[in-house]
């Protein structure tokens, strides 16, 4: 009998992997309230809804990363230089954009990035899931990946089309950032085309059930999360810019935390209150860079450079995390953070 494979467990892997989607819908339901009682969330007043994402969410999510890329000696090691160097760099190139004037394109090139980086990581969960599950057949894999990006771009490049206007993206209030306008009929054709793979899909899956074969119950809540919070998000609500990328983010940084906690457990199960010491450590910093950063975007002019360089720290993140995490290439992690089928 095939017994269902999770990461952690069934409780711990549906509450921070798939379950905590719902931060998502509770940022949004927090905005439409907001607007219900008249405190509309535009121009600066929007800065109230950023802060209170990207101090309790976001801040902390990028702190984490540190857990992986520092306090582990091994990965340090391994990549010495972009662990130090490599970070001051990013931040004096970033310092090089704002004094030439680029900040409002800094922060929608950091918000684009970021995008992507949600969807890839959610695509990491993805073939974790589908590895763990022994879910490999072509087919499968063919389906399950093809319509996964088609819906998740669809959904990506949906939102940019919406907000852009003559060339330029309202980050918030009056600052706007040049942005190339994308074809209108771009996300229409892809949503198209995933509409067509996801019919495939189901397909697929009636029929698995039909021959008796195993349904990947936590790929299909996986996708089920990822795919319907973008399509809420991105398709059927219409929000600022800084509030749209907000939504997107909060799923995403639970999940992050969420992965992180169990990283920390399996890489250092002798070291009693790491797990609570880090959590407490990431909301503190997220805190502190909450406030330097809306500082900098309410008062702007040089204050601005407040918020480059932990903007950079949020890039470095992005960039970093596609090569702390390649388990093809790092079968001792993979045993960490997966364990074996007979486990």
């Amino acid at each position: 009998m095939f017994k269902t494979r999770w990461i952690v467990s069934a409780k711990y892997d549906l509450f921070f992997f798939m379950g905590s989607c719902i931060f998502a819908f509770a940022f949004l339901g927090l905005y439409r309230i907001a607007h219900h009682f008249k405190f509309i969330l535009n121009g600066e007043a929007i800065l109230v809804t950023y802060f209170f994402f990207t101090a309790i969410f976001d801040h902390p999510h990028i702190f984490q990363t540190f857990a992986r890329t520092h306090l582990d000696s091994e990965e340090f090691q391994r990549r010495k230089f972009l662990h130090t160097w490599g970070i001051l760099g990013f931040i004096l190139v970033g310092l090089a954009i704002s004094v030439a004037g680029y900040d409002s394109e800094l922060i929608l090139f950091a918000s684009m990035f970021g995008s992507y980086h949600i969807i890839r990581q959610h695509y990491g969960f993805l073939r974790a899931y589908k590895g763990l599950n022994q879910d490999t057949e072509p087919l499968d894999n063919w389906l399950d990946y093809s319509m996964f990006y088609t819906g998740m771009f669809a959904c990506f490049f949906n939102d940019y089309t919406e907000q852009q206007n003559n060339g330029y993206i309202t980050i918030y209030a009056n600052m706007k950032a040049w942005f190339p306008n994308l074809p209108t009929f771009l996300p229409d054709i892809l949503w198209g085309v995933f509409i067509v793979l996801l019919a495939l899909f189901l397909a697929r899956q009636v029929w698995k059930i039909l021959v008796g074969e195993a349904i990947n119950l936590p790929k299909l809540l996986l996708l089920t999360t990822a795919l319907g919070t973008h399509y809420f998000i991105f398709f059927l609500t219409a929000t600022p810019f800084l509030i749209a990328e907000a939504i997107e983010t909060a799923y995403h940084d639970v999940q992050y935390q969420g992965w992180i906690m169990h990283y920390q457990r399996k890489r250092y199960p002798n070291r009693r209150g790491l797990v609570g010491k880090w959590l407490f450590a990431s909301l503190a910093y997220g805190l502190l860079i909450g406030l330097l950063e809306v500082y900098g975007l309410w008062k702007q002019g040089w204050l601005m450079l407040l918020f480059v360089p932990f903007t950079m720290l949020v890039i470095y993140h992005y960039w970093v995390d596609g090569l702390i995490w390649r388990f093809g290439k790092d079968k001792n992690l993979r045993d960490t953070m997966f364990g074996t089928p007979e486990n």
